[in-house]
C-alpha cells in the first residue's frame, strides 16, 4: 500500500508548531523584552538622578557654611565672589549686599533712654552654582552680616 503525503489523515500525526505561530510567539517575546528593558532603564536613570540630587544636596550645607564665615570677615564690600572644590563638587559663588542698616534702638532701663547700637547689619543675596562632572544646579539663599 501507498502512502500519500497531502493525505487528510498524515497531518494528524505530525507534532510541532506552525511558521505563523512560531512567529507570533517570537514578537510577543521580543515585545515584553522591549518592555522590561525599558522599565529596567528608567528605573536605571531614576536611581542616578536621584544619587545625584543627594550629592547635591548633602553639599550645599557646608558650601553655605563656608560662605557665611568669608560673608562675616569681608563684610566692607559691596559684592564679593569666591570659588572652590569639595570632594568631587566645584563652587563658585557671589554675594551682593542688598541692604545696609544700623542695629535698632535698645531701650536702657537703668537710664530710660534708648542706647544706639553700633553695629550696622547687611543683608546679603548668594548665588552658589554647584557643578559636578556635567551636571549643575544654581542655589539662591540670603545671609546676613555685622
Amino acid at each position: 500500500m501507498k502512502r500519500l503525503l497531502n493525505s487528510p489523515n498524515s497531518n494528524k500525526n505530525q507534532k510541532g508548531f506552525t511558521l505563523i505561530e512560531v512567529l507570533v510567539a517570537s514578537f510577543i517575546l521580543f515585545l515584553v523584552l522591549a518592555a522590561i528593558t525599558m522599565v529596567y532603564r528608567g528605573a536605571l536613570l531614576s536611581s542616578y538622578k536621584a544619587e545625584r540630587t543627594l550629592r547635591f544636596s548633602s553639599i550645599v550645607e557646608p558650601i553655605s557654611e563656608q560662605v557665611r564665615i568669608q560673608i562675616q570677615e569681608s563684610s566692607s564690600e559691596e559684592q564679593l565672589i569666591g570659588s572652590g572644590n569639595m570632594g568631587e563638587v566645584t563652587f563658585n559663588w557671589v554675594a551682593i549686599k542688598t541692604h545696609q542698616s544700623k542695629a535698632p534702638l535698645k531701650l536702657n532701663i537703668g537710664t530710660g533712654e534708648y542706647d544706639t547700637g553700633n553695629k550696622t547689619f547687611n543683608l546679603w543675596e548668594v548665588t552658589l552654582k554647584l557643578q559636578l562632572k556635567k551636571a549643575s544646579r544654581d542655589y539662591h539663599f540670603s545671609e546676613v552680616s555685622w
